[in-house]
């Protein structure tokens, strides 16, 4: 099983049994869950405090020894033993995955995105699947988020900010989600940039679409999702997908965010809080509420004229950033 993984490492592969829903049935017929991400920290932990040590030296032992190597119940050994027995169709699930352009890495390997492990630590995804020049994500990046429904002015803003990422050899991190997202990162992409998309759902699909697949043919875009890749949407996965387009970033933008509602206001509450990488919001007259209350809150000001005169995008957000973010003095009816 190991050898026909060649994608990844023997703990990797260990931890696609362990964490992943390849190989399982989406009705939980099966009788077993992959691990949930606090299980797998808690596991980890005592892997490493074990004689054990490694993940792919779980491979091939009873519940039985489980239990008394890890000192763990034996209800979970017996859990965490029959998910490592489905090698096979694990391996035959990644082989038609590869087939059809879509790798895997895990937070055990050395391919797994620095940033992404740096920011987030133990709440990193323990499994990652992408599509495309996996290089791509370890580019300078700016993250870009906002609203689905979004206004000319900040239709315009998205595209600006985007082609100046592209000029600067900055990549775009976004959700790939109508709106902001998109605009965003067709605005880096049509000038010859570059583009990371954090996917919710549906990565499969995504890859199958002609325009996608040229970018990715060109190494110009990478996909990548926690989620299985024929993972339909959820509120949910929204979530923990904004969380990592952050953690993914050098710094993020928000173009525009409803006032204390929607993905966008959470993701930007919720970085602002864990501090992944600092937060710039656009600032001016035509914003609404949202963006000048997030910049209440810490976030820092950028506006239509600061992207205007940028020339290098990543000192600009270094030296701003190190700057105390200046409150606003806005009052609301």
């Amino acid at each position: 099983m190991i050898d026909v993984l060649e994608q990844l490492t023997p703990d990797g592969a260990t931890v696609v049994m362990l964490c992943s829903r390849l190989g399982l049935s989406n009705s939980g017929e099966d009788g077993v869950s992959p691990l949930t991400l606090k299980e797998w920290n808690a596991l980890a932990l005592r892997i490493k405090e074990s004689e054990i040590k490694r993940p792919s030296a779980l491979l091939g032992l009873p519940a039985a020894d489980l239990s008394r190597r890890l000192g763990i119940a034996d209800a979970e050994a017996e859990s965490i033993a029959r998910l490592l027995d489905r090698g096979g169709s694990v391996a035959l699930a990644l082989e038609q995955l590869a087939s059809s352009g879509i790798w895997c890495v895990t937070r055990v390997d050395d391919s797994y995105p620095l940033r992404l492990k740096n920011s987030l630590k133990h709440q990193a995804p323990p499994v990652l699947f992408g599509a495309g020049d996996p290089s791509v994500a370890s580019r300078p990046a700016i993250g870009i988020v906002g609203s689905r429904n979004i206004d000319e002015d900040g239709t315009n803003f998205a595209r600006r900010l985007g082609e100046v990422c592209a000029r600067s050899s900055v990549a775009v991190v976004s959700g790939g989600a109508r709106g902001t997202d998109r605009i965003a990162m067709q605005g880096s992409l049509d000038v010859g940039g570059y583009a990371v998309g954090i996917l919710a759902d549906s990565l499969s699909k995504t890859i199958r679409q002609s325009d996608v697949r040229s970018l990715i043919t060109d190494g110009r875009l990478v996909l990548l999702t926690p989620y299985r890749p024929d993972n339909g949407f959820s509120i949910g996965g929204a979530m923990g997908r904004n969380k990592i387009i952050y953690a993914a970033s050098d710094y993020s933008v928000v173009v525009s965010s409803e006032y204390e509602k929607g993905g966008t206001w959470a993701g930007a509450i919720e970085a602002l809080k864990a501090a992944w990488c600092p937060l710039f919001v656009r600032s001016g007259e035509t914003v609404g509420r949202g963006n000048h209350e997030l910049i209440r809150k810490g976030a820092h000001s950028l506006s239509d004229a600061n992207v205007a005169d940028m020339n290098d995008l990543m000192q600009w957000m270094k030296e701003n950033s190190s700057l105390q973010p200046q409150q606003e003095l806005f009052s609301f009816a």
